[in-house]
């Protein structure tokens, strides 16, 4: 399936989304994220503090870990479990809105 990027703005709201999100995830433990079209972070509602400690020492690695889930979530367009460098498990869901437009989201 070809898809298409465009601005998240065209859609939703990053903090609409990651509300919704914290619905779900939050009750478990789970950080809710929201990446634009571009891989860029547009929300985050907390960072867990085993990943703050990890980022605190190899924040490259996790900026390179993010690049690799949202450059999978784009090709493969559904939604996907990832274990990281740090073996800490996280969500992908790309959201794909008329077959066609790509928003990335995911958290741990």
């Amino acid at each position: 399936m070809e898809l298409t990027v465009r601005p998240l703005a065209d859609f939703f709201k990053p903090e609409e989304v990651g509300r919704h999100l914290q619905k779900f995830f939050a009750h478990i433990g789970g950080s809710s994220m929201v990446w634009d079209e571009k891989g860029e972070l547009k929300f985050v509602d907390f960072v867990s503090p085993y990943c703050e400690v990890i980022y605190s020492k190899v924040p490259h690695r996790c900026e390179a870990d993010r690049k690799e889930r949202f450059e999978k979530a784009l090709k493969i367009g559904r939604p996907f479990l990832h274990r990281c460098f740090a073996q800490k498990l996280n969500y992908v869901i790309p959201l794909v809105i008329e077959e066609k437009f790509f928003i990335g989201v995911g958290g741990g």
